[in-house]
């Protein structure tokens, strides 16, 4: 009786994720008074809307990409280890929909939720490295890009300033100067 009702716990969100994923589908909300989806969620389930968001999201994925653990008779089949977390796989999904996550780590990371099971906060970590791992270098020419995008916001930042400071006499003249000499020293550093 507790492994069953471990695993209807488990399983309550992808039951829950189906009728959401209908009443936003279908936009039953409305006919029930509602002009929004979230504020259905919020008023009548008391849920926020992250979470209905996640679950939302997280049972479209699973019908998409893996229509056999939507299905209903999945979780009656499956030990409660086997039924994902919601938060794994909306981590699995946003994996997926990345284009820093190779196809191979993606494999291991699908593994990692529907086959092991691993809990978000594990899954997170996965994701966290794969990222870091993956990530390019920034090449010198990127950085003297960013370099001088920063620079050239900085400058229009400083001669708005100065303009306001000018019209409404709100700086002495020596300041204004200074700000006039910085902005000329930082267009010197333009690359």
């Amino acid at each position: 009786q507790t492994k069953e009702a471990a695993k209807r716990h488990r399983a309550s969100w992808i039951e829950l994720g189906q009728y959401l994923f209908t009443i936003h589908k279908d936009k039953h909300f409305k006919n029930w008074g509602y002009l929004s989806f979230e504020a259905y969620c919020m008023s009548e389930l008391g849920m926020k809307q992250a979470t209905a968001s996640k679950l939302l999201k997280s049972y479209s994925f699973l019908e998409r990409e893996e229509p056999r653990l939507a299905a209903a008779k999945f979780s009656e089949d499956e030990s409660p280890k086997a039924i994902p977390n919601y938060e794994s796989v909306n981590l699995l999904r946003l994996a997926k929909e990345s284009e820093k996550i190779p196809a191979r780590d993606y494999a291991d990371l699908r593994k990692a939720v529907l086959e092991s099971g691993k809990e978000p906060k594990e899954i997170k970590a996965q994701v966290k490295q794969l990222l870091e791992e993956n990530e390019e270098p920034e090449t010198p020419e990127a950085k003297r890009a960013k370099r001088n995008s920063s620079l050239r916001r900085l400058m229009t930042v400083l001669n708005s300033a100065k303009r306001e400071f000018e019209s409404e006499k709100l700086l002495p003249a020596f300041l204004l100067k200074q700000i006039t000499d910085l902005i000329g020293k930082l267009q010197d550093q333009l690359e």
